[in-house]
């Protein structure tokens, strides 16, 4: 089967999110794989888009990158693409153009999309490309598996929310990964839920512990949304736990001793922090514009699943896990409690039972796919 992913994210980049994952998975299963940057445009570099720092992207602008024997890489690169200025007045003035997006797609990568069998969207400047597709190939199947909810983020058009609720009904498969977008999508009959999986074998290999024997440590891995004062908390009330902070740099403020930020580390570097960690720390602050809940099945949070860790969650998300200790934002006694909680209850190696490797949720996917035809 010849697939199309559309994302946001650039196959080769340091950064591995769940498309990329999907990508492997389906190369493995016997799938041609053309991977699509999509939403990036000299705007991109105007605004020091996180994708403009990784080495080779502004060569493979609009060029084929061949990865390996039935996989490619193409960049999307335009004048411009949607996005918002957060000017709603511009916004609405701007809205015309964003639909026009699909109008940009070369003639090269026209041919692959008529050739297609799947087009598997993400939820980005993405769904901006629907309409086009489904010109070129109404054959295929056309998949939204909405790996964000577009409403927490802050790269979206204004429009791409109306978007979105308008193309819904037409997706082959609506593929969620946690509740939160299930409910979101309620009543739409291809709607399914498939949790991010996990690619089970890097965990399972690694076997250097990256800890001090003896120690205690807790991890935080994640890009947004850190809420430093509740972990710096922590740290002051268990000075005998070490607190690691992976993702996010140094805050430019008094940093408690026991504390390290790493910054942004490569995928599998990032692994034996977790896998032998005592603790994963789900410490995110609350957003009063984004909805939340849509955090509560986050890779992160399945990567400390398959290690077996406790997790400390502020009260506001509710995990819907055994294992999880939450406390109260602002609150030292609340953030010294849960913690030492999670500490007492230490790893459970049967937590990882609720965890899908990568290749079941893409086999799941196609599935629910087949099941329904838009």
């Amino acid at each position: 089967m010849k697939i199309i992913l559309f994302s946001n994210h650039w196959y080769p980049s340091p950064r591995r999110a769940g498309f990329h994952h999907l990508a492997d998975a389906w190369h493995s299963q016997g799938h041609t794989i053309t991977f699509v940057t999509t939403g990036l445009s000299y705007i991109s570099w105007i605004r020091r888009d996180f994708r403009t720092r990784f080495l080779g992207i502004r060569q493979a602008c609009n060029s084929w990158q061949h990865i390996q024997e039935r996989f490619d890489s193409y960049v999307f690169f335009t004048a411009l693409h949607p996005h918002t200025t957060l000017i709603p007045a511009l916004d609405r003035l701007l809205n015309k153009f964003m639909t026009c997006y699909g109008c940009l797609v070369p003639p090269t990568l026209q041919e692959r999309i008529a050739a297609a069998d799947t087009i598997v969207y993400e939820s980005c400047a993405a769904l901006y490309l629907v309409d086009k597709c489904r010109q070129l190939a109404p054959q295929a199947k056309h998949i939204y598996r909405v790996s964000d909810d577009i409403r927490t983020m802050r790269s979206t058009p204004a429009g791409m929310v109306r978007l979105e609720k308008t193309l819904a009904h037409s997706f082959s498969c609506i593929s969620v990964p946690c509740h939160a977008l299930l409910q979101k999508f309620s009543g739409l009959p291809q709607v399914s839920l498939q949790p991010h999986g996990l690619k089970k074998d890097l965990f399972d290999r690694c076997i250097t512990n990256p800890y001090t024997p003896g120690s205690r440590n807790a991890i935080f891995c994640g890009l947004g949304f850190y809420d430093a004062n509740t972990v710096h908390a922590m740290a002051c009330t268990h000075t005998d736990v070490q607190f690691h902070i992976i993702g996010i740099d140094a805050p430019q403020k008094s940093i408690p001793g026991n504390v390290r930020y790493y910054g942004e580390l490569p995928f599998t570097a990032t692994i034996p922090y977790i896998k032998f960690a005592d603790v994963g720390l789900y410490t995110l602050q609350y957003s009063c514009s984004r909805p939340m809940q849509a955090y509560t099945d986050s890779l992160k949070i399945i990567q400390y699943r398959y290690c077996g860790l406790p997790i400390v969650s502020p009260e506001f998300l509710d995990l819907h896990r055994e294992g999880v200790f939450y406390y109260h934002p602002g609150d030292p006694a609340s953030c010294a409690a849960a913690m030492e909680h999670a500490l007492q209850h230490g790893r459970h190696s049967e937590y990882a039972d609720e965890v899908h490797s990568w290749d079941e949720v893409a086999h799941n996917i196609l599935e629910a796919a087949s099941h329904h035809r838009a």
